[in-house]
């Protein structure tokens, strides 16, 4: 006599749990920044099982940091082989991902740090690693290209296009712009920052980096 097969229970692996966690986390967080943050509310708007949510991720600044990079709304590496098109480049995807959900999250975060710094210290230290590493690498690429001067100012550079974009972003009083007019302030701004810092430097050569 054949034995009946045993049905093993148990639900089926979800294959979009962390897509819907991910935007479930960027929905709580925008709407009740780091204070109001748990893991327990991210589950209820992913409706997604506590013990399910807890196996993957032990606290949630583990969780935030993670969803941040999923939904990162900074530049992916640029590398277009000049100074000019590379930080317009840059600046262009900065615009663009500031005005998303994701993009003022990660701005969110960045306040909160400041109220909470023991608690965000090291989720900021962790989301801002690797993108200023690339917007350095953009610069120093530049300098041994020979389009810069080798004591250029690296990270004031760094601070006029990508400072001006994130206001141009929060304090624009038009409509947010078109790709046409994105890309018409990022190479205006572009221009003048390499200008002014080109300029600042022949007038002051021992200015420091």
């Amino acid at each position: 006599m054949t034995e009946p097969t045993v049905r093993r229970r148990g639900r089926p692996r979800d294959a979009d749990l962390e897509d819907r966690v991910y935007d479930a986390v960027i929905e709580v967080y925008s709407e009740t920044s780091w204070r109001g943050f748990t893991i327990d509310a991210v589950g209820r708007r992913a409706r997604v099982g506590r013990a399910a949510l807890y196996r993957r991720w032990a606290a949630k600044d583990e969780l935030l940091v993670q969803a941040l990079e999923a939904r990162s709304p900074l530049p992916v590496p640029i590398d277009t082989g000049s100074l000019r098109s590379d930080l317009v480049e840059l600046v262009t995807q900065l615009l663009r991902g500031y005005r998303t959900t994701p993009g003022l999250v990660s701005l969110r975060v960045a306040l909160d740090a400041r109220v909470h710094p023991d608690l965000l210290a090291n989720l900021t230290t962790t989301l801002n690693r690797s993108r200023l590493v690339a917007a350095r690498t953009i610069v120093l690429r530049a300098v041994e290209r020979g389009e810069l001067p080798p004591a250029v100012s690296v990270t004031l550079l760094l601070e006029m296009v990508t400072g001006a974009a994130l206001s141009h972003v929060l304090f624009s009083l038009a409509d947010p712009g078109s790709a046409t007019d994105d890309d018409a302030y990022a190479r205006t701004l572009v221009d003048a920052a390499i200008r002014a810092l080109v300029a600042e430097r022949e007038h002051d050569p021992g200015a420091v980096t």
